[in-house]
């Protein structure tokens, strides 16, 4: 690996898992300009296609989906370590092997981990999908949807 500043090789001064085990973190140190970098190593997953309502496709994109989970979150007492949670197993489902995945899975999906962690979210995040209200009744009526604020 080379060196942002210099351009040089840089050599691995120690390396250890991150993430649970899904990285490894690596820090490094410039052979030229004796810079430290810290850089972290994640496997490649293969990113399924998300089919729109509208029937186009667009790669799955994780950023998307948590910028829209924070700000069904905003002013709720949910944790940041909470929505990376939903954010991450919702990209783990996603990848079935399957090259495509519905746009409606994927919200299914984030409104039932809403509704399992704040009712306020779930309903700010349900309020922004066409069609979500025989979604938001089933929720409702068996009981998943947690109701109420932490304290």
């Amino acid at each position: 690996m080379h060196c942002p500043v210099c351009e040089h090789d840089t050599r691995v001064i120690e390396s250890r898992p991150a993430d649970d085990g899904s990285a490894v973190r690596r820090r490094r140190a410039c052979i030229n300009c004796g810079r430290r970098q810290t850089t972290f190593e994640r496997f490649e997953r293969p990113v399924p296609l998300v089919r729109k309502r509208s029937g186009d496709l667009e790669p799955f994109d994780r950023a998307k989906l948590r910028a829209a989970l924070i700000r069904a979150a905003h002013k709720r007492p949910v944790e940041p370590a909470a929505i990376a949670s939903i954010v991450e197993r919702i990209e783990l489902e996603s990848e079935t092997g399957e090259s495509e995945i519905a746009a409606e899975r994927i919200s299914e999906a984030a409104l039932e981990a809403l509704g399992r962690l704040d009712a306020g979210a779930f309903l700010q995040y349900a309020g922004t999908l066409p069609d979500a209200n025989p979604q938001i009744a089933e929720l409702l009526s068996t009981g998943s949807v947690r109701a109420g604020r932490k304290s």
